[in-house]
C-alpha cells in the first residue's frame, strides 16, 4: 500500500478509501528570474513622436531639465536631413512641454498610404478646409509631424536612461486602436465575427473601432467578437495566475437584469471631464472564454489571478490590493482610465506620465520588485509621423504587413542598463516572452507571437540585479531617488 501511495503521488494522483482518483494541479515555474510580468498598455503614439530626438532635449527656461548620460547609445531617430529637408509638406517640429493634441483620425488604409511604398512622404494630407487650414478632425494637417523631447516625456526618457528600450518594435498589423489591443493579447485581429460587417475588412480584420460583443458598456449595433485563442487561454491551460486590470472597470451599479452600468468620469490635466472606461481598451471582452460582460468583482481578494466569476477581468484598484498583499498574479495587464491612457484628444503626455510613474514607483517599493519586469507598450500609433518604413511581414503570417513603429520600454532590476535594442521586434514579442517564460506554447500557426523575435536580449540574467528603486515625480518625471 505504501508503494502504491508513493507511485500515485509521483504521477499526481491520490486515492481516498477506494474512491475516485483526482489529478493534482501543477503550475510551471518561470524559466527566468521574472516571476511577475506587468504590461502597461498605452495608446496612440509613434516612436518618433516620443523618442525621435532622443537623447537631446532643448532645456528651455522653465522646463523640466533633462541631461543624458555621456554613454547613452543612439537610437534610430531624427537626422539633420529628416529635420530640415523632410519629404513631407512640413518638417518635424518640437511641441511645447505637455502640449496636448487632437486626434488625427488616421485609419488603417490611410496609415499605410502615409508611408507611400517607403517614400514616407504622405503623412500630411491636403484634404482640409483651405480657409481655416483645419481638417475634418479639427486638427492642423501638419500637427502629425509634432514630437516631444525629454522636457515633456521626462519620465520615459529617464526610464530609458536607467533601463532598456527598443527602437525597432513595430505594431503587428496596420490596424485601429481596438485592433491593436486585440493584437497585443491574441497575436492577430483576424477572424472577426460577424464577417463582412461594417468595420471589418474582407480579410476578417478590424479596420474600425467596433466595440466588444461581451461587454455591457459597448454601444452601437456593430459589436464584434472572436472565437480564436488569446494569451489568457494559454495561461489558464497551464494554471498560471493572470489578470487584466482596467481603469474605470468598476460599475456604478447594476440594473435588475444584472447589466452593468458604467458612468464614471474624471478630470484630465487640462480640466476636461473624460469617461473613465472605454470598451475597446479591454480586449479580453471580445472573447467569450475570457470576458466579464457584467463587470463582476472577484469572489475574494484571494482569488485575484485565479478563475472565478470575474474571468480574470478586474477594475484597476484590485491590482493595488494584490500588490499590498504581496500576491501579484504572474502576468498582469494594466490599462489606465481613458484620461491617463495617452489617447490623443482626451489625454496628454502629462496625464499618461502620472499613471506610468505612480504604478512603477509602487512596484519598485514592493517586495515583488526583485522578481518583476514592467513592459511599457502602446497599442497603436494613430497615424503620427515615423520615418522608419514598417518591414515586410513573413508570408506565413497571412497578413498585410507589420504596422508602424511604436515606443517600447523595459523597466526591471534585470533589464540592461541604459540600453537600446536595435533588433526587429513587434507587439508579438511581448506574447513570445510570456509564452517562453511560463512554457505556454503559441497561439497559432499564423500569429505574431510565433514569428516574433525575442526581446530576452534586453535582459541581463547573468549579473546580480540592481533592486534600488528609481523614484520619479509623477508630475514632472524628474528623478527623486536615483537607482545606483
Amino acid at each position: 500500500m505504501a508503494v502504491i501511495k508513493k507511485l500515485a503521488a509521483a504521477i499526481g494522483l491520490f486515492a481516498v478509501a477506494g474512491t475516485a482518483v483526482a489529478k493534482t494541479v501543477t503550475t510551471p515555474q518561470p524559466r527566468t528570474p521574472i516571476k511577475h510580468l506587468v504590461v502597461l498598455i498605452l495608446q496612440d503614439q509613434s516612436f518618433d513622436r516620443y523618442f525621435g530626438i532622443y537623447p537631446k532635449a532643448l532645456n528651455l527656461a522653465g522646463e523640466n531639465a533633462f541631461h543624458a548620460a555621456k554613454d547613452t547609445p543612439q537610437v534610430d531617430g531624427f537626422t539633420k536631413q529628416i529635420l530640415q529637408h523632410n519629404p513631407n509638406l512640413s518638417n518635424p517640429y518640437r511641441m511645447a512641454p505637455q502640449e496636448p493634441t487632437c486626434d488625427s483620425g488616421h485609419g488603417v488604409y490611410a496609415e499605410k498610404r502615409s508611408y507611400n511604398h517607403g517614400r514616407n512622404n504622405m503623412f500630411i494630407w491636403k484634404d482640409y478646409d483651405i480657409s481655416s487650414g483645419i481638417n475634418d478632425d479639427g486638427c492642423f494637417p501638419n500637427s502629425v509631424m509634432g514630437y516631444y523631447d525629454g522636457n515633456s516625456v521626462t519620465a520615459l526618457w529617464n526610464y530609458a536612461q536607467h533601463y532598456a528600450m527598443a527602437d525597432h518594435l513595430f505594431a503587428s498589423n496596420y490596424t485601429t486602436e481596438a485592433g491593436g489591443m486585440v493584437d497585443l493579447i491574441a497575436g492577430t485581429n483576424k477572424g472577426v465575427l460577424p464577417k463582412l460587417s461594417p468595420g471589418v475588412s474582407f480579410r476578417d480584420s478590424l479596420i474600425q473601432d467596433n466595440p466588444p460583443r461581451y461587454d455591457d458598456a459597448s454601444k452601437g449595433r456593430f459589436k464584434v467578437s472572436y472565437t480564436r485563442k488569446n494569451i489568457g487561454d494559454l495561461l489558464n491551460h497551464r494554471h498560471v495566475t493572470w489578470g487584466y486590470f482596467s481603469g474605470g472597470f468598476q460599475p456604478s451599479g447594476w440594473t435588475k437584469p444584472g447589466k452593468a452600468e458604467l458612468s464614471g468620469k474624471s478630470l484630465n490635466s487640462q480640466g476636461s471631464l473624460i469617461t473613465n472606461y472605454q470598451p475597446i481598451s479591454e480586449p479580453f471582452q471580445y472573447f467569450a472564454a475570457t470576458a466579464n460582460p457584467h463587470h463582476l468583482p472577484p469572489s475574494s481578494i484571494a482569488m485575484l489571478g485565479h478563475s472565478d466569476k470575474a474571468h480574470h477581468q478586474y477594475d484597476l484598484r484590485y491590482f493595488w490590493k494584490a500588490l499590498e498583499r504581496d500576491q501579484l498574479p504572474s502576468v498582469s495587464f494594466l490599462s489606465p482610465k481613458t484620461g491617463q491612457s495617452g489617447r490623443v484628444g482626451v489625454s496628454s503626455p502629462k496625464d499618461e506620465q502620472a499613471f506610468i510613474v505612480k504604478t512603477i514607483n509602487h512596484l519598485m517599493t514592493s517586495p515583488a520588485w526583485k522578481s518583476t519586469a514592467v513592459m511599457i507598450v502602446w497599442s497603436y500609433n494613430d497615424g503620427w509621423y515615423d520615418h522608419v518604413t514598417p518591414p515586410n511581414k513573413p508570408k506565413a503570417m497571412n497578413g498585410i504587413g507589420y504596422g508602424p513603429r511604436l515606443p517600447f520600454l523595459l523597466v526591471s532590476p534585470w533589464a540592461k542598463h541604459n540600453y537600446v535594442s536595435h533588433r526587429q521586434l513587434d507587439q508579438g514579442s511581448v506574447l513570445k516572452f510570456i509564452e517562453y517564460n511560463w512554457g505556454l506554447g503559441v497561439l497559432g500557426q499564423h500569429t505574431a507571437d510565433k514569428f516574433a523575435h525575442s526581446l530576452r536580449g534586453m535582459f541581463d540574467f547573468a549579473v546580480k540585479p540592481d533592486v534600488t528603486p528609481l523614484i520619479l515625480s509623477p508630475n514632472t518625471g524628474l528623478v527623486r531617488k536615483a537607482a545606483s
